[in-house]
C-alpha cells in the first residue's frame, strides 16, 4: 500500500502522469493471437482504454476478416475519441500461413469504405518465399485495386526456433538479426509502390505517426536515416520529425515515483546513425534504444531490460538506453520492471507498442508464430496504461 507521503505524491501529479499515460501507443490483441479471432475480448478492450481517455495510437494487428459491421464498430471507436489504426497483414506466404490472402486484401476496401485508418502490413519479408519480383508486383497490384494507401514492409524477426519449419537461403542469418530486407528486395517494393501509388515505409512507428497525422515518429527513427531510408521512402515526417532533447514535463518524477533511476546525459542532436541495411550486423545495439551514438538520451541506471527502456522512451518521449542491453530473445524481454511497486508485473512494452492481449483458445496457426518459441503460461497481458495510477496502491 502506498504511504501518506507516496499518496500526497501521487495526488499532486495525477493530472499529469494520467495524461502521460494516455500517450502510449497500445497494440490490442496483438502481442500472441489476432482482434478478429477474439472480435468481443477486442471490442471490451477498446471500450476500456475510451473509458480510460486513451490519446496515443492503437494498432489493431490482424490477418482476420474484417466485416462491414465490424469497420463500422471500429469507426465507432474513433468517433469516440480513439486514435485507432488497423494493419492489415498482407504476406503471401501459403507455405506457412492457413489463412487466405485475397481476405485480407478485402479488408482494405472495407475499412476505407468505412472510413477507418488503415495500413497494408506486408511482412514477413521472407526470402525466397516471398520476396521475387513477380510476388512483391503481385501484392502492389492487389494492394491498388483494394484502394491502398500506405504500406508497412520489413524483413523477418525471429531465430532458427521460431523458423525451424522453414528453409531461406543463406541471407536467413542476417534477415532474422535485423529485421531488414536486402538492398534488392527493398529496391523492388519501392519500384512497385511507385508504380501503384502507395506510400512505403520502412518502420511502424513512422508509418503510424504519418497516417495518423502526427508531425514526428514516436520511436527515434530520426538518428538513423540511412537505416530507415527516410529520404528514399520521401516520408512525410522529413521536415517535422526532429530529435527530442528533453523529457516531457512530469515523466522524471514519475519514474523516479516508480522506482525507474534515470539520468539525463547531454550530447549531439545533430548527430546521424551510418548504420545501413548492409551493414546492420557491425553495431551491437537496438536501433530504438541506442547506446552507441553519443546524442541527447535517457539512461537506465539501475536493472532494465528492453521493456522497460521502451517504457522510458514512451512515458518520456525520448531515446532510452542502458550500455549492452539488447533484444536478445529472453521470454520476459518485454516486461516492464517498475522496483517501488514489484507485484505490478503483467505490464510489458516492445519496439513499438504496449501491448494489451488475450491468448485465445484459437489461433491461425501460422508456422512463424512467435508463441510456439515463447510458449507463455500467461493469458492475459497489459491493461489500458491509463490503469496503471490506479494499481499502484493494490499492493
Amino acid at each position: 500500500m502506498l504511504n501518506k507521503e507516496q499518496k500526497i505524491i501521487l495526488e499532486k501529479n495525477r493530472d499529469v502522469w494520467v495524461n502521460l499515460l494516455r500517450e502510449i501507443p497500445v497494440s490490442v490483441n496483438n502481442f500472441y493471437g489476432d482482434p478478429m479471432i477474439q472480435w468481443d475480448d477486442t471490442c471490451n478492450k477498446l471500450d476500456e482504454l475510451v473509458c480510460y481517455k486513451h490519446t496515443g495510437p492503437v494498432g489493431v494487428i490482424t490477418k482476420g476478416v474484417i466485416t462491414d459491421a465490424r469497420a463500422e464498430t471500429l469507426k465507432k471507436y474513433i468517433d469516440s475519441g480513439l486514435k485507432l489504426i488497423v494493419l492489415v497483414s498482407i504476406s503471401e506466404l501459403p507455405q506457412f500461413e492457413k489463412i487466405s490472402s485475397d481476405l485480407r486484401y478485402k479488408n482494405i476496401a472495407v475499412l476505407n469504405k468505412a472510413g477507418v485508418p488503415n495500413i497494408a502490413y506486408v511482412r514477413p519479408m521472407v526470402p525466397p518465399y516471398n520476396t521475387t519480383p513477380e510476388v512483391i508486383e503481385k501484392i502492389f497490384q492487389k494492394l491498388h485495386e483494394v484502394g491502398a494507401k500506405y504500406v508497412v514492409a520489413s524483413g523477418f524477426r525471429g531465430d532458427d526456433n521460431i523458423i525451424k519449419d522453414m528453409s531461406p537461403d543463406d541471407r536467413k542469418k542476417w534477415v532474422l538479426r535485423v529485421k531488414l530486407m536486402t538492398g534488392e528486395v527493398f529496391t523492388n517494393i519501392k519500384l512497385n509502390a511507385d508504380k501503384y501509388g502507395i506510400h512505403f515505409f520502412t518502420r511502424t512507428s513512422c508509418g503510424v505517426s504519418a497516417v495518423l497525422s502526427d508531425t514526428t515518429t514516436y520511436n527515434p527513427y530520426y538518428y538513423s536515416p540511412d537505416l530507415v531510408k527516410c529520404a528514399e521512402t520521401n516520408c512525410p515526417l522529413i521536415a517535422t520529425c526532429k530529435p527530442v532533447i528533453q523529457p516531457k514535463p512530469g515523466a522524471m518524477e514519475f519514474l523516479k515515483f516508480l522506482g525507474i533511476e534515470v539520468a539525463l546525459e547531454a550530447g549531439d542532436c545533430s548527430l546521424r546513425c551510418k548504420t545501413s541495411g548492409e551493414n546492420r550486423l557491425n553495431c551491437p545495439s537496438c536501433c530504438t534504444t541506442c547506446y552507441v551514438l553519443k546524442v541527447p538520451r535517457l539512461t537506465v541506471t539501475n536493472d532494465a531490460n528492453l521493456g522497460t527502456l521502451t517504457f522510458v522512451r514512451f512515458l518520456t518521449g525520448m531515446l532510452a538506453s542502458k550500455t549492452g542491453v539488447n533484444d536478445n530473445g529472453d521470454k520476459d524481454i518485454a516486461l516492464i520492471n517498475f522496483p517501488s511497486f514489484p507485484h505490478i508485473d503483467n505490464a510489458q512494452c516492445l519496439n513499438t507498442w504496449w501491448p494489451y492481449a488475450h491468448i485465445g483458445d484459437k489461433c491461425y496457426d501460422c508456422t512463424y508464430c512467435i508463441e510456439r518459441y515463447y510458449k507463455s503460461n500467461r493469458r492475459d497481458f497489459g491493461f489500458p496504461p491509463a490503469k496503471l495510477l490506479e494499481m499502484l496502491d493494490q499492493q
